[in-house]
């Protein structure tokens, strides 16, 4: 092996040589996104601290981030007696999961069709949906209801499954930049083995794409399962309503259909407040951990083209 004057070996003495002190630019950089970072995560940790507090010290003089004696008393009260919250839950859960896959299978065959597909008037229809992307929903809406109501899809989980999974101006955006990021040589080559467009879709394009896949899943679960407007005004069956709906009609003590918010009844033995964090945390939980368990596959969706014009 080969030693620098110094004695250490010359693989020692570049990577030392390549190591240098952070510029002042790196520095405050990095200290900004730290203090952007707290900015952001301490009321999260603060709604986390008070969900875990008893009345007596959620309602001390001076408040804390610090719980003394943690307890999941909170949580128990709003899940048992809280409006039917794991009925809320559920539907949520049934809309979110059945509009992303709706999302996910539709926009991966569009976006396909858009980067790989030749046919006349692609380009304009292309720049419809683009155009189309800039359009708020809430504009809309009244015209929402009135189609909603003339196919008999409101008050109907599977309505507003079909309702969310048309959102796909996004989505095919999206899948087209992924499929536009892959290398034609794949195909070219399965072509020649006398693959179909659709043994090419399959076998090559979805395996490649799964990472833009993956992208909008979480975009559309994120928006899907915390949208309020559009699901307040298509259902006014109790039974029927999201989590994000029923969160707010809990919160505020009561609902149109006059069901009274159980946190009244109780107000002698549980902290209002307290209780409210709670619930609010179990509303966000399931987004934090559908992040959390994909990050890594949104970074690379990210990195791989997805967001490349």
């Amino acid at each position: 092996m080969s030693v620098a004057r110094t004695g250490a070996p010359i693989g020692d003495v570049a990577r030392a040589r390549a190591w240098r002190w952070p510029s002042l630019s790196q520095v405050g950089f990095n200290l900004a996104l730290v203090g952007f970072s707290l900015v952001v995560l301490v009321p999260l940790v603060w709604m986390v601290s008070s969900s875990l507090k008893t009345p007596e010290e959620y309602y001390q003089r001076v408040p804390s981030l610090w719980v003394a004696k943690p307890t999941l008393i909170n949580y128990v009260y709003m899940w048992t007696r809280g409006g039917k919250v794991p009925l809320f839950m559920a539907n949520s859960v049934i809309v979110t999961v059945g509009a992303v896959s709706l999302q996910v299978l539709m926009a991966s065959l569009a976006g396909y069709a858009f980067a790989r597909l030749d046919f006349r008037g692609r380009d304009a229809l292309f720049l419809a949906i683009v155009v189309s992307m800039f359009i708020p929903r809430s504009g809309g809406l009244m015209a929402l209801y009135e189609l909603m109501s003339f196919l008999h899809l409101r008050n109907n989980l599977f309505g507003l499954v079909l309702l969310f999974g048309a959102g796909l101006p996004v989505p095919i955006f999206i899948m087209r930049q992924t499929f536009l990021a892959m290398p034609r040589e794949l195909e070219d080559a399965a072509r020649m083995d006398g693959a179909s467009w659709w043994q090419l879709f399959w076998r090559i394009a979805v395996p490649l794409g799964a990472s833009g896949m993956v992208v909008i899943a979480i975009i559309g679960f994120v928006y899907v399962w915390g949208e309020y407007l559009v699901t307040f005004t298509m259902v006014d069956n109790e039974q029927l309503l999201t989590i994000s709906v029923a969160a707010r009609t809990l919160l505020v003590g009561g609902s149109a259909q006059g069901w009274v918010a159980p946190q009244q009844q109780f107000l002698d033995k549980f902290a209002t407040e307290a209780a409210d964090a709670a619930l609010l945390l179990m509303a966000v939980a399931p987004v934090i951990l559908v992040y959390l368990f994909l990050q890594r596959w949104f970074v690379r969706g990210l990195t791989e083209g997805v967001l490349k014009l």
